[in-house]
């Protein structure tokens, strides 16, 4: 039963694509093939297959296509070409300067438009670059040996049987590890230092730091920005006493990192706050900051362009925070369950929603809405456009897209389309079986695109049989 009935399907579907339809190279051969032209909405021409698996969008300036969830490409002007292999899985990106590529961040590849730059990383095994100056290239295979130049926040990293010998350099400043990280020895023109890791070490640079430590981490001494007035001062025997002072600020916690206070004064903003129990208890009152919190109850806190609110924690949270022409306001229960976001502008209000996972909603304030049921990824992935892409369509079930005074819903993956301008019914459509069109002075229905049907004009009605006009 199950065999017939999809091979009457599939007939029903190549009849429809093979003889197409009378407006402008719309049609609709669900779940095999859907096709939209532009409409002066904005909508691009759009082109689904396999209902929500293959999909190509065309607009103005680039191109979408998606192979669900496997492949997205997207490609635009200029050799502006991005694609996507089982997303986050591979990603790859061509631009004007060359192309680049890497796999969950862990292996990567790249060259420059001319291909006299090219790298290659396996993290944190291999890593090379070779360039048109010897200056600029490096190569490494750790743990046996090489350099790295301009990585791990260092300028230049040489290491030869990992971990028996590492030097490290940052600017003048150059650290001898024999082996890593046990014997560590600085030099410098202005620097000096030497660590036997984790008993003890010392390191200093003239009017800039002087930092000591025994039994690391629990006993520590650093002195900062010594060149100023009021040097910047960390110390402690963790976890039973830390302290920081700085110029106009003064703090210290009791039991790490439960007990506290802090107090900061001129030239900085009058704050005093008081830590019990953190982060479940604290209160604190200043110039330019408020904190006052007891949770799981209840939490305020406000600082400039900043303010958040927590009620039974986690069940509700609000949070606004002002930018220099909007403010956005964000309510959350259950941190993710329902999110709702409004952006206030001088001209409009935007907002948006969710309930994870059953929709997610947009507006942008002036006349555009878009509301899709079935949203698991939006929620975490808000400016994420390759997920938006890749994953949420496989989810839509329902989607209602509205542009200015055209609305558009969409049920199954437009088995269903329904389309109106103004309240006026333009579109109806039920995958292949049934067709209903409506524009200016004219407006049709049809079977089996075609098999039957009949148009209407100023001059009358016409029938239209076996897929031709009568």
């Amino acid at each position: 039963m199950l065999r017939r009935l999809s091979t009457g399907w599939l007939l029903i579907a190549l009849a429809v694509f093979s003889i197409g339809s009378t407006h402008a190279g719309e049609w609709n051969a669900w779940p095999f093939t859907v096709r939209m032209q532009a409409d002066d909405a904005g909508r691009p021409k759009q082109t689904d297959f396999l209902g929500p698996i293959g999909s190509l969008r065309e607009f103005d300036s680039h191109e979408v296509f998606s192979l669900r969830p496997a492949y997205t490409r997207f490609e635009g002007e200029k050799r502006s070409t991005q694609w996507h292999l089982l997303y986050p899985f591979f990603n790859f990106y061509e631009h004007e300067r060359g192309y680049h590529w890497h796999s969950l961040n862990l292996i990567s590849g790249g060259s420059s438009q001319d291909g006299e730059v090219r790298d290659f990383d396996v993290f944190p095994f291999v890593f090379y670059r070779n360039a048109p100056r010897a200056e600029d290239s490096y190569v490494a295979v750790w743990p046996l040996g090489g350099t790295l130049k301009n990585r791990l926040f260092r300028d230049r990293i040489d290491f030869t049987a990992w971990p028996l010998f590492v030097r490290s350099q940052r600017g003048e400043e150059v650290r001898h590890h024999t082996p890593y990280p046990f014997i560590q020895r600085l030099s410098g023109p202005e620097s000096r230092g030497f660590a036997i890791w984790p008993i003890y070490g010392q390191f200093e640079r003239d009017n800039h730091y002087r930092r000591t430590w025994l039994l690391w981490p629990f006993l520590y001494h650093y002195e900062d920005r010594l060149d100023q007035e009021v040097p910047y001062v960390r110390s402690g025997f963790w976890p039973i006493y830390t302290q920081e002072t700085a110029e106009g600020l003064e703090s210290a916690t009791f039991g790490w990192p439960f007990f506290g206070y802090t107090r900061e004064y001129d030239p900085r903003p009058v704050y005093s706050e008081a830590r019990l129990l953190w982060p479940f208890w604290i209160q604190g009152r200043g110039e330019e900051r408020y904190v006052n919190r007891v949770l799981p109850f209840f939490a305020h806190e406000t600082a400039p362009g900043f303010q958040k609110n927590w009620y039974i924690w986690p069940l509700l949270r609000v949070e606004s925070e002002e930018f220099a022409n909007m403010t956005t306001r964000t309510d959350s229960f259950f941190f993710f369950l329902y999110r709702g976001k409004t952006h206030e502008m001088e001209d409009r209000t935007a907002r948006s929603n969710s309930l994870w996972p059953l929709y997610g909603y947009w507006y942008d304030g002036e006349a555009n809405r878009q509301f899709q049921l079935i949203d698991p990824f939006t929620v975490f992935f808000s400016s994420n456009e390759v997920v938006r892409e890749n994953w949420s369509p496989l989810f839509a079930v329902y989607r209602f897209d509205r542009r200015g005074e055209s609305r558009r819903h969409s049920l199954l993956w437009n088995l269903l389309v329904y389309q109106s301008e103004e309240g006026e019914t333009e579109r109806f459509q039920l995958g292949p079986l049934f067709d209903y069109r409506s524009e200016d002075e004219e407006s049709r229905w049809q079977i089996l695109g075609g098999l039957f049907g009949i148009r209407k004009t100023d001059e009358g009605r016409r029938l239209r049989l076996f897929w031709k006009d009568l």
